[in-house]
């Protein structure tokens, strides 16, 4: 079954699914063997992932009107000479990425991003600690934005102190455990859509959840994202593997 037959107007739409992970097994499979026939296809398919990679590599939020741009040269109006059409439409997209590059590296100079709430996640406490929360013992008597902060008394972490800062408009929470054994870790929500993160050396996924690994001047990080909030976990001794166990019983 040909699942696009007119290949000239609907193939750029079907090389867009296939480029990002979007296509149907059948679709795929029919889409993979006519880029093995056709040089220009297969031109287009490198360009789409190229432009895909290049973003993805920021991992930063380009403006929504741009990926929009981007999306509509996936459904060009029908003209004759598909195969110069093609070759322009690479070219169009090529330079477009390039767009999206720009502006998303100038937003993400004017932002904070991870490595921004580490120098307070890592800082002295300036509050008590937290309570208990009466209604729920699993958790602390402070949140950001409902967002509450464990207890981890039953693991044998306890809280040490707080602080509450304010990092260009978003709202840091941090609150500060200790352990026998080892030194104080900070946990830290930030208020506000999610950040940037940047300089992570690798991810692991858990139960669903994906965390970033930070190597920061010596200090074990770990970031996630929960509610939509940047959670961050830091510590100058605290190995990762403990962070990470503490941050799935959250």
């Amino acid at each position: 079954m040909n699942l696009w037959p007119n290949r000239d107007r609907e193939a750029p739409a079907a090389l867009a699914r296939l480029a990002d992970g979007n296509a149907t097994d059948a679709e795929r499979a029919q889409l993979e063997a006519a880029v093995a026939r056709s040089p220009e296809l297969a031109a287009a398919l490198a360009a789409q992932r190229r432009a895909l990679a290049l973003v993805a590599a920021l991992d930063v939020e380009a403006p929504a009107e741009l990926h929009a741009r981007v999306r509509a040269l996936a459904q060009p109006p029908v003209r004759r000479q598909p195969h110069r059409r093609v070759a322009a439409r690479t070219a169009l997209v090529a330079a477009l990425a390039v767009v999206i590059l720009v502006a998303a590296l100038a937003r993400s100079q004017s932002q904070p991003d991870v490595h921004s709430v580490l120098g307070l996640t890592l800082s002295a406490a300036t509050q008590p600690a937290p309570a208990v929360n009466a209604r729920d013992h699993a958790t602390l008597d402070v949140a950001v934005n409902r967002t509450v902060f464990p207890n981890w008394r039953s693991r044998g972490w306890h809280t040490t102190g707080a602080r509450l800062d304010n990092l260009d408009g978003h709202v840091v929470e941090t609150v500060y455990y200790t352990a026998e054994g080892y030194e104080r870790v900070g946990y830290s929500i930030v208020g506000g859509a999610a950040l940037r993160v940047g300089g992570w050396q690798r991810t692991i996924t858990q139960r669903g959840v994906r965390y970033w690994v930070i190597d920061s001047r010596g200090a074990s990080v770990l970031t996630w994202r929960r509610d939509g909030h940047t959670c961050v976990l830091a510590s100058r001794r605290v190995p990762v593997q403990a962070l990470l166990a503490l941050a799935q019983a959250d």
